[in-house]
């Protein structure tokens, strides 16, 4: 039955799939990426030390800074593909029905869900304990107009303390960068047709050689693989068919690279081992899922791949305060309750972000439909 399947599947079919089966183990990685325990401070008071817990610190380095590193920069190159996809030339005309289609996508559910992390955070602030909240931040009431508008934007000049240019939505820093390469996409059109392939390879190289280089909005990681997947539509090429070869020279690749980003860690030229683990982890995740797809392996599950991105947009103040109630509750103080809660806290907010998506789709499916992006 697996290779009727195969043989019946059209290229398109599966990169297709491919695309929306990845959806939402992309979006679990993201949320482990966030359940991140060193700098969990209730009433000011700095909960942990990763020095203390060995083990763990080590788990949680090669899950969340080594492997699903890769999950936002695939991200962005299935957003640079899908943005030309099908896409005959780039005229004004489709450059700016590609905005308004980006209004919809992306600005709507950008600025709805940074404004409920407002409103949230000012009624924790109200009414929650204070060993609930870290203490660190400007209370929303005591908010200038100024205030309010940077914190779509960037926090840092609310919060100068904390030093992260995020919009109060932290993970929405991507939707903030991707909407300013959208804007710069018909330079990233003419650089690929008269470049072509070399204009991805002097983005990646600016990335590899600074890729933790950051402004908000303007990042390098959002403009290379943007730029990357971009190529791949631009010049009418399947990534899924051009990808599938390497599957089985990946595997061991990557392998090897995790394993040398996990035991070289703090040497000086760890940043290079970093960027090879996130291309060799982005190349191999498209590969085993088309790999497995194709054979009937793996399926797609409509209610995932829908609900991904409402598990992206509400994830990040449900999984904090996950994580700090059970850290009053379980006071962990060894490496395996802290592995424990490494594993449970982003499994109670994930299942319960897709109770709630199913009880949103279910009672206001156009309500649903609108924070979401039309997804």
């Amino acid at each position: 039955m697996g290779k009727d399947y195969h043989f019946k599947m059209s290229a398109e079919e599966l990169q297709s799939k491919v695309i929306d089966f990845l959806r939402f183990p992309l979006i679990m990685g993201v949320v482990f990426i966030h359940t991140d325990f060193s700098d969990i401070v209730m009433a000011g008071v700095k909960q942990i030390s990763f020095v203390n817990y060995p083990i763990f610190s080590r788990i949680f380095f090669l899950f969340s800074k080594v492997i699903f590193e890769a999950c936002v920069p695939l991200f962005f190159f299935i957003s640079g593909f899908l943005f030309f996809y099908k896409t005959a030339g780039f005229s004004r005309e489709i450059y700016l029905q590609k905005l308004k289609n980006r209004i919809r996508s992306l600005l709507v559910p950008y600025i709805f869900w940074n404004l409920l992390i407002i409103l949230f955070l000012m009624l924790a602030q109200t009414f929650l304990s204070g060993s609930l909240v870290s203490g660190r931040n400007k209370l929303i009431t005591d908010y200038s107009l100024l205030d309010w508008l940077w914190s779509f934007w960037d926090t840092s000049h609310v919060n100068p303390l904390t030093k992260k240019t995020l919009p109060i939505n932290s993970p929405f820093w991507f939707i903030r960068d991707l909407m300013v390469v959208v804007l710069f996409s018909p330079l990233i059109y003419i650089l690929i047709k008269k470049l072509r392939v070399y204009a991805v390879i002097i983005l990646g190289l600016l990335w590899i050689f600074n890729p933790f280089f950051y402004l908000p909005g303007l990042s390098i990681v959002s403009f290379f693989f943007f730029t990357a997947g971009a190529y791949f539509s631009i010049h009418k090429m399947n990534f899924v068919e051009v990808l599938k070869p390497m599957l089985r020279a990946l595997a061991p690749l990557y392998i090897l690279i995790v394993a040398m980003a996990l035991y070289f860690v703090g040497t000086g030229w760890w940043s290079y081992l970093y960027c090879a683990g996130v291309i060799a982890g982005l190349l191999f995740a498209i590969t085993v899922s088309a790999y497995f797809i194709e054979r009937g392996k793996w399926h797609l599950n409509p209610f995932l791949t829908n609900g991904s991105f409402f598990i992206y947009a509400y994830h990040r103040l449900p999984l904090v305060f996950v994580i700090k109630i059970l850290f009053k509750w379980l006071h962990p103080r060894s490496d395996g309750v802290l592995l424990l809660l490494y594993l449970v806290c982003p499994a109670i907010v994930i299942l319960l972000g897709l109770l709630i998506y199913s009880l949103l789709r279910q009672w206001l499916p156009r309500f649903t439909a609108v924070i979401s992006g039309g997804r």
